[in-house]
């Protein structure tokens, strides 16, 4: 099985093969031995994290990564993920794409409910987030499943988490468990780390739990659950061809023809 793991920026050369360890520390802990995850960057595309919090430049950025689905199924992969936890252009490309495309907002959030009653979602400490994020638990239904107030920022400003953790993963471990413990106190039962740029760090430094008051409090890393998700849903489709989304598909020519309006390949 290969599962092609779409990243949400432009390609940096020597960059993509240094982040790919610190995210493979995480998922191969989850993932079985056959399955290969391979990491593809974009063509074009944003590198500056503060440009993903602005409308405007977080829309350009689309067209590339549906661009990137669709290269990943043409190359044969069985199953595609977005490293951003915005689950950007996973609905839009699901339009086109056969093979399972996996958000890891929607994954980790729907299997937060499975772990408990109520959770709550730690998010990168950059302007804007926290209301993107709410935006996405309405979008998904699951409003009732968040303790109030249940997204905040993390503890550390986000280019402190970004820079020292790499030399020590648990310095974003630290961030998120502070984090983690007030919102357990405050009732939530599981706790979603709203970052896949933060919680491959943290599974990095093996933080998945935390006790509170004798409560095992799960700490989900989005990235690898959205790998994990993956997995199973290319073992569905291939024991019983269940489809993995039920948006009608346009006929090929009229896919070409929408594309020669905008200049794309066909």
């Amino acid at each position: 099985m290969r599962i092609c793991l779409v990243t949400v920026a432009q390609s940096v050369p020597g960059f993509e093969d240094f982040w790919f360890g610190v995210i493979q520390k995480g998922f191969s802990k989850v993932l079985r031995p056959d399955t290969e995850v391979v990491q593809k960057a974009l063509k074009v595309g944003l590198s500056n994290p503060i440009d993903y919090t602005n409308y405007y430049y977080a829309n350009l950025n689309l067209g590339s990564i549906v661009e990137t689905f669709i290269e990943a199924e043409k190359e044969g992969f069985d199953a595609a993920v977005v490293g951003c936890f915005a689950d950007t252009g996973i609905k839009e490309a699901r339009s086109v794409v056969d093979i399972p495309l996996i958000g890891p907002a929607e994954s980790t959030m729907l299997l937060a409910c499975q772990l408990g009653r109520k959770f709550a979602i730690i998010c990168a400490n950059l302007p804007g987030l926290i209301a993107q994020h709410e935006d996405q638990v309405r979008e998904h239904g699951l409003i009732d499943r968040l303790i109030p107030n249940g997204i905040v920022n993390d503890t550390h400003a986000f280019d402190d988490t970004w820079t020292k953790s790499f030399a020590d993963p648990q310095f974003a471990a630290n961030g998120v468990a502070e984090k983690a413990r007030e919102l357990a106190a405050q009732g939530a039962d599981v706790i979603v780390i709203g970052c896949c740029g933060i919680g491959p760090f943290c599974s990095a430094a093996g933080l998945h739990k935390i006790e509170v008051d004798g409560r095992n409090i799960p700490i989900l890393d989005a990235q690898m659950i959205a790998l994990k998700t993956a997995e199973m849903a290319v073992d569905i489709k291939q024991g019983t061809g269940l489809p993995f989304t039920s948006l009608p598909r346009p006929p090929a020519e009229d896919v070409k023809r929408v594309r020669d309006i905008f200049g794309l390949p066909t």
